[in-house]
Order: C-alpha cells, then structure tokens, then sequence
C-alpha cells in the first residue's frame, strides 16, 4: 500500500531516472551521471522499505535484498571493461534469483500460463544471437538468460495463483526486465544504437519501480 512517504521515494527516483538518463544522453556521460544513477535505485529501494506490505514482509525483505543487488550492479556497470560487466553481471544474477524467490513464496508449485511462452521463445532467440557474440563470456552469459527467464516465469507463476494488483505489477515488472537487459546485451555484443541507453534506463528503473510496488 503506497504511503506518503513511499510516494515521496518513488517521486523522487523519477526525477532522478529523468535528471541520469539526461546527463547520459547519446552516451555522453555527464559526471552527474555517476551520481545519478546509483541514486534512483536507492530511492527505488527506499520506496519498498517504506510500503506497507501488501505481500507479506517476508516477501518484502526478499526483494529488498535484491534490489541491494541491483544496485551494486548499477555501480559495477557504469564502468568500463569486461570485469566490470561480469561484475555487474554476477550482481543482477543474483538479484534475479532473489526476485524468484521471492514471486515464488506462498506460491505451490505449477505450470506458468500459456502467454508465457511467448518470452521464452523471445528469450531463446535473442539467446542463440548474443552467445556466438559473447565470446569468454558466454557461459556466464547462458547462465543469465535462463535465470532472467526464470525470474519472468516465476512472477507469472504468481500472478496466476494469487491475482490481484501486487502480483500484477510483479509480473510487469519482470517482463520490463527482459526487456531492459535485452536491450543492454544487444549493445553490449552488437554495438551502440540510437536511443539505446535511455531505453536501457528508462525500462530498468520502471521494472524495479513496478517490482518495489509489489510489496
């Protein structure tokens, strides 16, 4: 349930997410960037913090924890280099098993309805594509497809078995996932595209905004 103070967070991290894709228009980076960036998600997690929990608190705790993670990748990706990526990497890995944890408790065990094979199918050609592309890092790569596919399915799995509007927004916000670290891995492994980090962003900080509501 949004709180006064939850509203504050989440007002706050929009202008924030707004002020930090601005400062890295066209990949420009703006020192502020630096800054910025880190700083939306802190006020993302602020938000879940400051909810009252419609999902449980264990629930909450749990997703707490993985957006911590979420933003140690945040710091990890905005530098350069391919320990940073595999840094950054790692973080959002584990941050996606938190999700799933998370969207699967309270939850008895199930298949996931049939619209969900849709991003699956997307997940596994987008897959084939990038790993021929990864190059070292290709098993960490393979290993993260089938954990950001996982996360999407479990939140699915949710929002079949309990309804109502948190599981909704769970499952919205792990398919703005997908997309936004799709869009991440195409330019990583292809190349820089137009417009490209202001989707990365704009659908990253929508996804773990949506997910913090799911509390």
């Amino acid at each position: 349930m949004i709180t006064t103070t939850s509203a504050a967070f989440f007002g706050a991290a929009a202008i924030s997410a707004a002020l930090a894709i601005a400062a890295d228009w066209e990949e420009k980076r703006h020192r502020a960037f630096y800054l910025l960036k880190p700083l939306t998600t802190a006020l993302i997690l602020g938000a879940a913090l400051s909810l009252a929990p419609a999902s449980g608190e264990a629930y909450r705790r749990i997703v707490v924890i993985a957006l911590g993670l979420s933003l140690l990748g945040d710091i990890c990706l905005m530098f350069d280099g391919d320990g940073w990526f595999a840094a950054g990497l790692g973080s959002f890995l584990l941050a996606h098993v938190g999700f799933i944890w998370a969207f699967l408790k309270g939850v008895s065990p199930g298949l996931p309805p049939a619209w969900t094979a849709l991003p699956v199918v997307y997940g596994l050609g987008l897959a084939s594509w990038l790993l021929p592309r990864a190059g070292s890092l290709r098993i960490p790569v393979a290993l993260y497809c089938v954990v950001l596919l996982g996360m999407a399915l479990a939140a699915a799995l949710r929002q079949q078995a309990l309804g109502g509007q948190p599981a909704l927004l769970a499952v919205a916000g792990a398919l703005l996932f997908v997309v936004s670290d799709s869009s991440l891995a195409i330019r990583r492994f292809r190349g820089p595209y137009a417009g490209a980090q202001a989707l990365i962003l704009s659908t990253y900080w929508l996804s773990i905004g949506l997910i913090a509501a799911s509390v």
